[in-house]
C-alpha cells in the first residue's frame, strides 16, 4: 500500500478500504473487476440531477468542476452510464440556449471572470463569439474580401468569348453581303 498511499502505515490493503485513484488508472481496469468499485462524484448524483433539471443555466459548472462534461463522458463507461449520459445531454441542451445568447450579446472582456462556464462551454463561447463578430463585420461590409469563384470567372470568360465570336461572325457576314 505504501506506493499507493505514502501516509499509510500498513503494507497491505484492508477489505473495503477506500482509496482515491486517478481516473486514468481506473479506465485501464475492466469495469467488471470486483476489486475496484467506482464512487461517482457528487456532481453526477441524482441530487444534482434534480438541480440540473430545475434550471441548469444557473448552476456554476465552472466552480463545481472545470471539466464537467469531459469527466462525465469518461464516467459514462462505468455503472451509471445511461443515467449519467442522459443527465449530461439534458444539462448541455439547457445550457447551450444561454450560451447562444451570450455569444450574441457579451464581449470577451466581460466573460474573463465568469466562473459559471465549464471548459467546453468556454471554448464554444469563444468560437461562437468570434463567428458572431465575423458575421457582423461581413454585414457591415468591413471585410470586403468576397471574390468570385474560379468557376464563375471561367464561365464569364467563356460567355464573353462566345459573344465575341457571334459578333465577329455576324460582322463578317454583313461585310460579305455588302460585297
Amino acid at each position: 500500500l505504501g506506493f499507493l498511499d505514502s501516509s499509510e502505515k500498513s503494507e497491505d490493503l484492508e477489505p473495503n478500504q477506500q482509496l482515491e485513484l486517478p481516473l486514468w488508472y481506473l479506465m485501464q481496469q475492466d469495469e467488471r473487476n470486483p476489486d475496484f468499485g467506482l464512487q461517482v462524484p457528487d456532481i453526477f448524483t441524482s441530487a444534482y440531477k434534480e438541480i440540473y433539471k430545475a434550471d441548469a443555466s444557473y448552476v456554476e459548472l465552472g466552480r463545481l468542476n472545470k471539466f464537467y462534461y469531459d469527466l462525465g463522458m469518461y464516467l459514462c463507461k462505468f455503472e451509471a452510464g445511461d443515467d449519467l449520459a442522459e443527465m449530461l445531454f439534458d444539462t448541455a441542451q439547457e445550457r447551450v440556449k444561454g450560451l447562444k445568447d451570450l455569444c450574441n450579446n457579451v464581449s470577451n472582456e466581460n466573460l474573463v471572470d465568469n466562473k459559471k462556464l465549464e471548459h467546453m462551454e468556454r471554448m464554444l463561447y469563444e468560437v461562437g463569439n468570434r463567428s458572431h463578430k465575423m458575421f457582423a463585420d461581413w454585414l457591415q461590409e468591413k471585410a470586403v474580401n468576397i471574390k468570385s469563384t474560379e468557376l464563375v470567372t471561367n464561365h464569364r470568360k467563356r460567355k464573353r468569348d462566345a459573344l465575341d465570336g457571334e459578333e465577329g461572325s455576324s460582322s463578317q457576314a454583313s461585310q460579305r453581303s455588302s460585297m
